[in-house]
């Protein structure tokens, strides 16, 4: 048969099922679900002119087979010709399959016969133009003039306000800074305020002593005469933790049980001169010392500044600034390129 007719049917065929007109009968393309939307228009739509049809598929003769009865015992195999053919497994196929799957999607006229002996070409589907039914998409486009257009804005450019590299230097830089301004601190000792000419005595001041008038009058501190080489030297030590071995035979204590103290000379104890200071002792340095607790706790605020420092430096990295680009400030895509690549460094 010649083939317009069949493109026809099969391109009907194509579009209906890619509308979704089908899916009610003919959800998937399989030769069992073909089986069985022949079974539902046979039921919906049963029409005496469609039994040629439907007996030609068949190959059997009208007037003496019964063709509801061969339509429910066919098997999905005697479909498989006009699957391939809907599928793209034949590029033509037979008429009887055409004619079929032209009655199976209700197209007119049908069958093929008909089609080519009628002066009107008119493909309808259940009585509607196919023109109708499936109505050409038109995309309308509209053409602006250069008047019509106003000036164009040009959208900002947004760049990291600093590179990684900047970030990180600083990150570190800082985190060095403080951690040496933290140690300088900490073992820093304050300088001993020399004596006038008219202060010739000293008492003791939290943690070191200060020059005085013997006739001065302090709360709670006991007054004694000067002496030079303990006004400088002699000192508390605050951080007893920061003790070692190396502080043997440099280090002297007071202390009972628990209530230790140390200082940086030996001589009367500073609150009490009725009392000597004892040199520290590995004992003493052991039990009631700990430098691996100094140093752990210095790691652990090490590590928290580090942390601190770090999240600063993500949220630097947020930052962006914004780059205009018009017609009077324009920055050209060569130099957008040279900044881009600037802040990848």
């Amino acid at each position: 048969m010649p083939e317009d007719y069949q493109d026809i049917v099969l391109a009907a065929y194509k579009k209906m099922r890619d509308n979704g007109k089908l899916y009610a009968i003919l959800p998937r393309e399989t030769t069992t679900k073909l089986r069985s939307a022949c079974l539902k228009v046979y039921e919906s739509r049963h029409d005496p002119k469609d039994l040629d049809i439907l007996a030609t598929f068949f190959d059997v003769d009208r007037m003496v087979c019964d063709i509801q009865k061969k339509l429910n015992e066919s098997e999905p195999d005697d479909f498989r010709p006009l699957w391939n053919h809907i599928t793209g497994g034949t590029v033509t196929t037979e008429e009887r399959n055409t004619d079929l799957l032209a009655w199976l999607i209700d197209l007119e006229p049908r069958p093929s016969s008909s089609y080519y002996l009628s002066a009107d070409k008119t493909i309808k589907i259940g009585g509607i133009s196919i023109d109708d039914l499936f109505p050409p998409t038109t995309t309308t486009t509209t053409t602006s003039t250069p008047d019509d257009e106003g000036p164009i804005r040009p959208k900002p450019i947004y760049i990291p306000r600093f590179s990684p590299r900047y970030i990180t230097i600083s990150c570190v830089i800082l985190l060095l800074i403080g951690t040496t301004s933290f140690v300088a601190w900490e073992t820093s000792t304050a300088s001993v305020r020399m004596p006038k000419e008219d202060e010739k005595c000293m008492y003791w001041n939290e943690d070191h002593y200060e020059p005085v008038k013997c006739n001065a009058q302090i709360v709670n501190a006991t007054i004694i005469p000067l002496n030079l080489k303990k006004l400088q030297h002699q000192r508390k030590i605050n951080l007893s933790d920061t003790l070692t071995s190396y502080s043997l035979g440099k280090v002297w204590y007071k202390g009972f049980v628990k209530d230790h103290e140390y200082f940086t000379d030996s001589g009367a104890y500073p609150l009490d001169t009725q009392r000597v200071l004892k040199p520290l002792t590995n004992t003493i340095l052991t039990k009631y010392t700990s430098n691996y607790r100094y140093m752990l706790t210095r790691l652990v605020w090490f590590l928290c500044a580090a942390l601190f420092v770090s999240l600063c430096g993500i949220g630097a990295s947020k930052t962006k600034k914004k780059i205009k680009v018009g017609n009077q400030n324009e920055t050209s895509n060569s130099h957008i390129q040279d900044l881009l690549k600037q802040i990848a460094q």
